[in-house]
């Protein structure tokens, strides 16, 4: 009989010291979810750690640039970029003119100032181009000075990208940099919602010293990027 109650008692202190494990790990687990974080190098990686369970989102966007004292729209536009499906529906408007682009069943179609639509299969290259997540993850990848702040709209975060991803913002922008420019001030901004980590916008300034007209001018770039409707999927259907 001792035996059987030596054997019963075994079982329930292994029982114990499991629910105690699991309710440490779970204590642990929560703190680390949610506790308030002060770090931003902690704080970048929670955004593109929230930033995997998003299927989808909106976005509109304005690209600014200023030479000889003058600031001028550049690029304005705005889109649908879902993940479950994997389809984008994006207008993108300048002074050159308008392009729309439609992804759906890996095939993009494209057309210029409301022209016929041209459709061929959607590589990597252009769904990341217009995948505005992908290069906020791919600029504070790539950033080694980061600072945050605080504030009533939410977190800022600041970030300085290493010199490739910031030519490639300037490209991905329409500024052809040919790497004799002098790279003056350049930071990327995001504004963070305290309580899901979601970014709301993105902001990129980049001031570059450069020939203009034969003279030596400071060039600005200012693009913004506000992203909201998350997870909030829509139909896109192939243009007629």
């Amino acid at each position: 009989m001792a035996s059987s109650e030596d054997g019963s008692s075994n079982i329930r202190t292994y029982a114990g010291l499991v629910l105690i494990s699991i309710l440490i790990v779970s204590s642990v687990y929560y703190y680390a979810e949610y506790r308030e974080i002060n770090d931003p190098y902690d704080l970048a990686g929670r955004i593109m750690y929230v930033s995997e369970d998003i299927s989808s989102y909106q976005f509109n966007m304005t690209s600014n640039i200023t030479i000889l004292g003058e600031t001028l729209s550049i690029l304005t536009g705005n889109g649908y970029v879902g993940y479950t499906e994997e389809d984008m529906n994006i207008t993108f408007l300048s002074s050159e003119g308008s392009i729309d682009m439609i992804v759906v069943d890996e095939t993009a179609y494209m057309r210029e100032n409301d022209g016929m639509w041209d459709s061929r299969d959607l590589d990597k290259q252009t769904w990341e181009n217009n995948d505005q997540l992908s290069q906020n993850d791919f600029l504070l990848e790539g950033s080694t000075n980061l600072s945050m702040e605080r504030t009533d709209r939410g977190i800022v975060l600041t970030a300085i990208p290493d010199q490739t991803a910031l030519m490639q913002e300037a490209d991905r922008v329409g500024l052809d940099l040919q790497g004799s420019e002098q790279l003056r001030d350049y930071y990327v901004r995001y504004l963070i919602d305290p309580d899901t980590y979601r970014v709301l916008s993105i902001e990129t300034y980049i001031d570059i010293q450069m020939k203009v007209q034969g003279m030596n001018s400071p060039v600005i770039i200012h693009n913004t990027i506000n992203i909201y409707d998350y997870n909030k999927e829509l139909d896109v259907e192939a243009p007629l």
